[in-house]
């Protein structure tokens, strides 16, 4: 039979000295568990917050790059019409609401501005010559026609902030010389070209954020966009690729990464609890569950639970090599859902986050065990099919996944519908990751020119 503990009082030794031995050993290991466990708090927020400042940079640049490829759109009509654009302003109205986060869109033979859409409210912008002071015939030969160079944040002649994109534009004479026809330009106006992105929805995810870039006329640093709130302790900064240039994105906590009245609560809890060892059980329990978390937040998202870019990436380096050694097909689908912009606004974030948790679950239910869904950021996934046996087979899972996006999802008592538009690149000899991500994302883009609710496979 196991006998209770019991203590013997000792004439030198007063009965109080083990108690306070035990407290304040019991104290120390308590204050060093809580030093650790606010330390893992700390460094889950900063993960955290890391992973929002990547995902509101790419949903930025993104947008750009939608809106400046309308350039490339307006110098192949220029190229189809020897120079000149048949109806003009009714296409650069039908492009500018392709091309969201275009402001205006103008052509310029020999570098001034001859026509421009909407022509109302650009007038001012008639006539400008863009290359006024400059030497043409250093510039010129300079010229690459296959890169639209941005310029921008500027002041506007129109008078708000914005940017500019122009392509230089080279048509042939008769004897088959190029020569330099002018620009195809479009306009971006702040912070319309960047709506999408959303980035005041970080205040009301409890961090605050500042956009900047350096102005080519002044080479002074312009703010963007920012907060109400200014950055604060901690600051996390991505450079967001805007064209040929780079911006800042800076974004910290709203309430700073730690808090004095959380420290003294907890300080006295240690304290309290020293003598009770089951509270040093949950915050050791605490701990490797803070530990688990950060692993978990490397490689899943926070929202639906599925794999994020990092983990993406292995998996589909992972997939490219078996598929180079001929083992089988590999597909890699950029899946984007259409409109979930006009739900997450109309019945708030917490609607349009339940409906992406249930489109990840019915995506991933159409899918086999082989393949992996991940979610790349904002209303937008990526499916890699591995181990294809043939295009019939990666139809027939794609014709799944449209079904499933267009059944209604059940919100609030209301019934909401999406749709999803598909990009496929299958893998070929010589083609890399980021390449066949790029492929996908372009033919998922044909796929809503197309209409949207379908798949496109690219070219």
């Amino acid at each position: 039979m196991r006998l209770p503990l019991t203590f013997t009082a000792h004439p030198t030794s007063p009965t109080w000295r083990l108690p306070i031995i035990v407290f304040l050993l019991t104290a120390m290991v308590g204050g060093w568990i809580f030093f650790k466990s606010e330390s893992n708090r700390r460094e889950i927020e900063m993960a955290r917050a890391n992973q929002l400042v990547s995902s509101y940079a790419t949903a930025i640049t993104r947008q750009f790059d939608h809106a400046l490829s309308a350039a490339n759109a307006l110098a192949v009509m220029v190229h189809q019409g020897k120079g000149r654009v048949a109806e003009f302003s009714r296409l650069s109205k039908y492009m500018l609401n392709m091309y969201k986060g275009a402001y205006a869109l103008a052509l310029a033979p020999d570098g001034v501005v001859q026509q421009i859409e909407p022509a109302a409210s650009n007038a001012c912008v008639n006539g400008h010559d863009i290359m006024a002071g400059m030497d043409r015939a250093t510039l010129i030969p300079t010229m690459d026609q296959n890169v639209v160079e941005f310029y921008g944040p500027i002041r506007l002649l129109q008078g708000p902030m914005g940017a500019i994109g122009k392509l230089p534009v080279f048509l042939k004479n008769a004897e088959g010389k190029a020569y330099f026809w002018g620009y195809t330009l479009v306009t971006l106006k702040f912070p319309d070209a960047f709506s999408d992105a959303r980035l005041e929805d970080m205040e009301s995810r409890g961090y605050t954020y500042r956009l900047s870039g350096k102005n080519p006329q002044t080479d002074k640093v312009e703010l963007i966009a920012a907060s109400r709130k200014p950055l604060q302790g901690r600051i996390f900064t991505r450079q967001v690729k805007v064209g040929s240039d780079e911006w800042t994105l800076e974004v910290s906590k709203k309430d700073g990464w730690q808090s004095g009245a959380r420290t003294l609560v907890a300080a006295v809890i240690v304290i309290i609890s020293s003598l009770c060892m089951g509270w040093f059980a949950y915050v050791l329990a605490a701990i490797i569950r803070s530990r688990r978390e950060l692993q978990s937040i490397a490689q899943y998202d926070a929202l639906t639970g599925l794999p994020n870019r990092r983990l993406l990436e292995s998996h589909l380096k992972q997939a490219i090599a078996g598929a180079a050694n001929g083992e089988h097909q590999v597909a890699v689908c950029f899946l984007d859902l259409d409109g979930f912009k006009e739900i997450n606004d109309s019945l708030g974030h917490a609607a349009g986050d339940y409906l992406l948790q249930q489109m990840s679950l019915r995506l991933h239910n159409c899918m086999r065990a082989s393949d992996m869904l991940a979610r790349f950021g904002g209303d937008e996934f990526v499916v890699v099919l591995n181990e294809l046996h043939s295009i019939d087979e990666c139809e027939k899972i794609l014709a799944r996944m449209i079904k499933a996006a267009q059944e209604a999802v059940e919100i609030d008592g209301k019934q909401v519908v999406v749709s999803a538009s598909i990009g496929v690149a299958m893998y070929q000899p010589g083609l890399g990751r980021d390449e066949l991500m790029l492929r996908a994302d372009g033919a998922m883009y044909q796929a809503k020119q197309l209409g949207k609710n379908k798949f496109v496979f690219a070219d």
